[in-house]
């Protein structure tokens, strides 16, 4: 038994959940970011930007075209949200990155 009475594997398991999930958003945050920096629309950082690698070369996630759509209609903040929700950036950051976008 783990800590307070929980089955030990029972809290391994809800790490190991864990850990997928900010697994997935950082994968989603680096195809989000390797995306704008192909289309230039990196708003922030100087440091080299490292190259794609090829399967990831000209896609985009669903959720980015749906984030460019609400941006082209003028719902900037809708635009922000959904790009958040997708990236788990700040809102700074998420805030900037979309209206870097072409």
């Amino acid at each position: 038994m783990g800590i307070f009475g929980t089955p030990q594997d029972q809290v391994d398991r809800d790490d190991l959940d864990n850990l997928r999930l900010r697994i997935t958003r950082l994968e989603t945050a680096v195809a989000a970011l390797q995306a704008q920096s192909a289309s230039g629309g990196v708003p922030y950082g100087s440091a080299q930007v490292v190259a794609q690698p090829a399967a990831l070369a000209g896609t985009e996630p669903d959720w980015m075209a749906e984030v460019r759509s609400l941006k082209a209609q003028g719902k900037v903040i809708n635009a922000i949200k959904v790009y958040r929700e997708n990236t788990g950036l700040g809102l700074k950051e998420a805030k900037d990155a979309v209206e870097a976008m072409p």
